[in-house]
């Protein structure tokens, strides 16, 4: 267990400096940055059931300072008041656009995400889910970054609002993943595939690329048409980045602890493509690496103890970047692996043992759906 313990202490090492590097080399968005001669956008929202947020959303887009732009709200086929309250909002920039019945094939988020597109005008589009609020400079921000780097799409990282415990518990994973156990700074300066980085938060991307992508036809069933969108982009030879918008796109993603199972739930065994043998390596691998040195440190061991600081160290490196509770990144990373360990068996067994791909009261085969693009 001893020598165990040493290759633990010797991962959270690698991790530690790949957070640091990570957050190091993220470009980040400016309040400042304009793009010398701004092009239309069109901001494309999928809505279904949100009435919690649509209008905070929405009334935050058309309260930017870029130009030119409109934005595009596709009510699909909402049960609740999302469509109402989207009646009550008057500006000749917004067009909402009344979603048609889902075809066969196709998964309600792309279909509409298609149906937006087809009615966009602008030579950028921005794809975005219905609970972000975006600072009034964000849009002329991101416009001035894709226009910088002379990329075919760019991937807006914002800042998590967390307030109950379950999401104080669950939802850094999210920051952890992205900055601690992927290879920023290597998705940033590669054409990779299966590093490519895309998220629901703001996928900026030329309109000539989309196109020449095929549309959402290609992500008709993508379970994460984001990281889909990303990964297409790069299989036709462009450039992606995932640049960090943190202090000017906020989201609240999840409420409850009841509602994080069921949004990740539909995604989580997707991600390793449905395989059981995958699903297990990962598993085994989150309680070694996450759970064991908090384990093996009761006991006294050195190494263990060691890894126990570098995990609480590196917590507290990304919590502070990330504006997080600190507290939290000392005290509660034990209790946050062992809730996505849940939430993996969880998502195996409803879309994997049995097919079932529940999200806003639709229900899918399993079967018939994929994560994204292939790698």
């Amino acid at each position: 267990m001893h020598a165990l313990a040493g290759i633990l202490l010797a991962i959270w090492a690698l991790l530690f400096i790949q957070t640091v590097v990570n957050l190091c080399l993220a470009p980040r968005l400016g309040r400042e940055q304009t793009p010398k001669d701004p092009p239309p956008v069109s901001i494309v929202i999928p809505a279904r059931n949100e009435e919690r947020v649509i209008e905070r959303t929405v009334r935050a887009f058309l309260a930017q300072d870029y130009e030119n732009f409109e934005v595009i709200v596709v009510n699909d086929r909402s049960t609740d008041a999302t469509g109402e309250i989207l009646a009550t909002i008057h500006d000749h920039r917004l067009v909402v656009i009344e979603a048609e019945e889902t075809p066969p094939g196709w998964l309600g988020k792309p279909w509409a995400l298609e149906q937006g597109s087809a009615r966009a005008r602008g030579e950028l589009l921005l794809f975005v889910d219905a609970d972000l609020i975006y600072a009034p400079e964000a849009v002329r921000a991101a416009v001035a970054e894709i226009e910088r780097d002379y990329a075919g799409l760019i991937a807006l990282w914002p800042h998590l609002e967390m307030r109950t415990f379950a999401e104080q518990v669950a939802m850094p994973m999210m920051n952890f993943f992205g900055f601690s156990v992927l290879p920023l700074w290597l998705s940033n300066r590669s054409r990779a595939v299966g590093l490519a980085i895309g998220g629901g938060s703001g996928n900026l991307i030329r309109r000539s690329l989309l196109e020449k992508i095929g549309g959402f036809g290609v992500l008709k069933d993508a379970v994460v048409d984001d990281i889909g969108l990303a990964r297409h982009a790069r299989q036709h030879g462009e450039r992606t980045h995932a640049v960090r918008a943190d202090d000017l796109i906020s989201v609240r993603m999840y409420h409850s602890a009841a509602e994080i199972l069921e949004g990740f739930t539909k995604n989580t065994f997707i991600m390793f493509e449905r395989s059981y043998l995958r699903g297990a390596v990962m598993l085994t691998w989150m309680l070694i690496v996450h759970l064991l040195p908090y384990v093996l440190a009761i006991t006294g061991d050195f190494f263990a103890i060691a890894a126990v600081i570098l995990i609480s160290a590196t917590r507290v490196v990304l919590f502070r970047s990330m504006r997080f509770r600190l507290d939290n990144a000392i005290l509660l990373h034990p209790l946050m692996a062992a809730f996505w360990a849940y939430i993996f068996l969880r998502s195996m067994w409803f879309t994997g043992i049995r097919n079932e791909l529940r999200w806003r009261g639709r229900t899918y085969n399993a079967a018939q759906t994929r994560f994204g693009a292939e790698r």
